[in-house]
């Protein structure tokens, strides 16, 4: 996750935490938003531009900030299914005409 001590740039990365999010395998759909919506994916590793230039240096940092993005979320996914692990019970197994108690 994306922390500044001076907290006054999160208008330049609240997009581009939103387009990660729009970019990443969904658990319960298995594509991204951007693909449900548009049929294909956006590749940001194709887009090649010189480091030397301001704008390959903010690739540079958008890039970074892509991958903090995504194992951030591949961390609250792991979380979740922690949670949601210690909330299941072992189902008993039934069989026709077991006896049963009904509450």
């Amino acid at each position: 996750m994306y922390v500044s001590y001076h907290q006054d740039d999160w208008n330049i990365w609240l997009p581009l935490a939103e387009f990660s999010y729009n970019n990443a395998e969904h658990e319960s759909t298995k594509q991204s938003p951007f693909f449900t919506i548009y049929g294909k994916n956006t590749n940001f590793d194709s887009i090649h531009i010189s480091q030397d230039t301001p704008a390959g240096k903010l690739l540079t940092k958008l890039q970074s900030v892509q991958q903090v993005v995504k194992k951030e979320l591949e961390s609250a996914i792991r979380k979740f299914e922690n949670y949601e692990d210690r909330k299941r019970k072992i189902q008993p197994d039934f069989q026709p005409w077991d006896k049963v108690w009904l509450a």
